[in-house]
């Protein structure tokens, strides 16, 4: 790289290494505020640490510069010297995000771009405690005689600054008194020393203890006293401060006679409020690159790193192979009554090997890929307690099943979906302090975010213990931006209502603001998880709480379908939806409100055809339908052709699908669908069968939609599909 010391080989190990402990950070500081363990602190001072020597490593001095300043003050919390407190975490997450600006200039080879001078001040400030520190730590500061006392009192009128300098020399240092000589001689060169212990004639003489205390009249201020000395060898802390608002504190020695014990540890006290640290690395107290560390943990670990464009290349190649084990399997039906038996034989043993090889092969690529949903949950508790300080609001986060692995395609691209639930919750669902009281909960709301496997999928919960929605709220608004009718508000159930809060453009927040109110997202959240081939419902109850559910696949690379035949076009049905699969009747196909349905098990199933979806061609029928009641024998002839049903679920909803003919189970590689039908409804995807045809993957969850949009579905009394279910939050 042009601006750093970092070659292409090593830029992968660093910066993967660099963005875990950033990471860390993240985490280790959303819960240093409530439990500030001694193995905590440890741990974050250890990750800022190995970051300042990783950017010592290459060359990065701002980046140094800044966690040794953040190490600086963690350094002190470790040893019990200051305590933690929100001002101080909001601290250092404005060093973690500055240090992701660094980390982004090295990855864009450009020179640092953040501007951190601030935020290192503050981080000297934050070491100025009333927090009572134990007195072996502090040096007690020299007493004045009335003539130096006077100088002070004509330095300051004058405008010089009254500085006080605390040198410690390194004891593993060759000769420590020899430097602190020096670095009295450095001060006498800068200002006017007033008094300092021990003096220059203790110095000279060996005489003394390994610190320095240093009372100085200058027109430097704190961080060019700290330029100028900082070329010294062997000071391992070096502290200043600027006693020139607090002068009149300074004892002389007339003032000190009769004084006792308790007086002078104010005395010293006064140092520690007043000094800003700059302490400086020790001789063994540098880093070795992460890079070289990484190096040689690899060569006795069992484990690699990869990278995500080899793996994601990988499954690709899986993926072909699929398609021609599907491709061979044809081959062999279609050359089977060509062969012979020893011949059909051997071709067999060789299909079925080959095929037991491929289904090994993308296993083992499917499990490389699968990464903890930690990863996406790792982000929220900083999050959670940002939105919190903003909106002023108390909550709390529980997370949980993290370790649950899924397919780092569906990782990639279900972060924003629950960042916007968890933070609609925090705005719209959890109260205020107050309201809570008043209705009797805890001060502190709560707010879960948990992760499970079911049935091949990933389920991903956001619960919070709020007011729950307004059901009446959401239809007034819902009438007012005309989605719905009178007539159609006053019918539905309080789960259908909370539905519409999914429509476009809907919004109930009274008041704008950068969270939420605009009436864009719920819609969005929808549509990305659909996207995935995934689903997403809402349980609420008035008072007690709201709860969303996202339904997600494990993967989307390759997947076990049904394909199935309409108007010679095949379809792929994922397996996990199908329920069953009948022949179509078409005497037991009945007409409910222009709607075919039939019966099953004495159940009423609504009835979709893949074909009038996609061409929309079912509203002029069913406009015919409705203004002409349609005879059991008319019926008949129009629906003489054979079929079948294919039952299949989505959440609470059944649905059957009529198709032509059915092809068979098949595992299908997913492929992206191109221009111009990348965005029809209904589709997920499009595979290569093995007999060379095109294969649309059918949504399932879209293609309940669309067949609720173009009618709803409903039985001889009442509605048969919702998207809600009546269930406590929670369970």
């Amino acid at each position: 790289m042009k601006n750093y010391d970092l070659t292409s080989d090593e830029a992968g190990v660093f910066f993967e290494e660099a963005n875990e402990l950033l990471e860390s950070l993240d985490r280790d500081l959303v819960t240093i505020e409530q439990e500030a363990t001694d193995e905590l602190i440890h741990r974050i001072f250890r990750s800022i640490h190995t970051l300042k020597g990783a950017a010592g490593s290459i060359g990065h001095d701002p980046m140094a510069l800044l966690a040794h300043a953040a190490e600086t003050l963690l350094e002190k919390v470790r040893n019990h010297e200051i305590g933690v407190s929100t001002q101080m975490a909001n601290l250092l997450f404005r060093v973690v995000g500055n240090l992701r600006i660094f980390l982004t200039d090295v990855a864009e080879d450009r020179p640092a771009s953040a501007q951190v001078e601030e935020v290192i001040e503050h981080l000297g400030r934050m070491l100025i405690t009333d927090d009572p520190i134990p007195d072996q730590a502090l040096p007690q500061l020299p007493l004045l005689s009335d003539s130096e006392y006077a100088a002070v009192e004509e330095g300051l009128q004058s405008g010089l600054s009254l500085m006080v300098i605390y040198a410690e020399a390194d004891s593993t240092g060759i000769a420590p008194l020899a430097r602190l000589l020096q670095m009295y001689m450095h001060i006498e060169q800068i200002g006017q020393i007033v008094v300092s212990t021990p003096s220059s004639d203790e110095l000279e003489r060996g005489e003394g203890a390994k610190t320095l205390v240093t009372v100085a009249l200058t027109d430097l201020q704190n961080a060019e006293i700290e330029a100028e000395l900082s070329s010294i060898f062997e000071i391992s802390v070096l502290r200043i401060a600027d006693l020139s608002n607090v002068s009149h504190l300074l004892m002389p020695v007339s003032q000190a006679k009769g004084k006792g014990e308790e007086d002078e540890a104010d005395q010293s006290r006064l140092f520690a409020k007043a000094t800003k640290p700059y302490p400086r690395p020790r001789s063994d107290d540098t880093d070795r690159p992460m890079k070289g560390a990484a190096k040689q943990m690899g060569a006795s670990s069992r484990t690699i790193r990869t990278s995500v464009e080899r793996l994601d290349s990988l499954m690709n190649l899986a993926g072909e192979l699929v398609t021609d084990r599907n491709r061979l399997f044809q081959i062999y039906e279609d050359l089977s009554h060509l062969l012979n038996d020893e011949q059909l034989a051997v071709l067999n043993d060789t299909v079925t090997h080959l095929s037991a090889v491929t289904d090994r092969i993308h296993d083992e690529v499917f499990k490389a890929r699968m990464q903890p949903i930690e990863y996406v949950f790792n982000k929220f508790p900083r999050f959670v307690r940002q939105i919190c300080q903003e909106v002023g609001k108390e909550v709390e986060l529980r997370v949980t099943g993290q370790e649950t692995e899924v397919d780092r395609t569906v990782i990639e691209q279900i972060g924003d979906p629950i960042l916007h639930l968890v933070r609609n919750a925090i705005d719209h669902g959890i109260e205020t302090v107050a309201d809570r009281l008043a209705a009797g909960k805890e001060a502190r709301g709560q707010l879960a975010l948990s992760a499970r496997s079911e049935e091949g999928n990933i389920i991903v919960s956001i619960s919070d213990d709020g007011k729950g929605v307004d059901a009446e709220k959401v239809k007034r608004k819902a009438i007012s931006l005309r989605l719905i009718t009178e007539e159609q508000a006053s019918s539905l159930t309080y789960h259908e209502a909370i539905d519409l809060i999914f429509a476009p453009g809907l919004s109930t927040a009274i008041k704008i603001s950068d969270l939420s109110g605009r009436g864009v997202g719920m819609d969005v959240v929808r549509n990305n998880i659909q996207r995935l081939n995934g689903s997403v419902v809402v349980y609420s109850t008035p008072g007690v709480g709201t709860t969303f559910e996202l339904q997600l696949p494990l993967t989307l690379a390759i997947i076990p379908a049904l394909l199935v035949e309409v108007c010679q076009q095949v379809f792929a049905l994922p397996l996990p939806n199908v329920v069953e699969i009948f022949k179509l009747d078409p005497e037991n196909v009945h007409y409910v409100r222009g709607r075919e349905t039939t019966y099953v098990r004495g159940e009423v199933l609504p009835l979709v055809r893949l074909e009038h979806l996609f061409a929309w061609e079912i509203g002029a029928a069913q406009s015919q339908a409705e203004a002409t009641p349609v005879t059991k024998t008319e019926r008949g002839v129009n629906q003489q052709e054979a079929g079948y049903v294919v039952s299949v679920s989505y959440r609470e909803i059944r649905l059957g699908v009529i198709v032509s003919a059915l092809l068979g189970k098949q595992d299908v590689v997913i492929k992206p669908l191109g221009y111009p039908i990348n965005n029809v409804r209904g589709l997920t995807g499009a595979t290569l069968l093995g007999d060379g045809r095109i294969g649309l993957i059918a949504d399932i969850a879209a293609l309940v939609s669309l067949s609720l949009e173009l009618k709803a579905l409903v039985s001889q009394t009442e509605r048969v599909g919702s998207s809600f279910a009546t269930r406590p939050v929670g369970q």
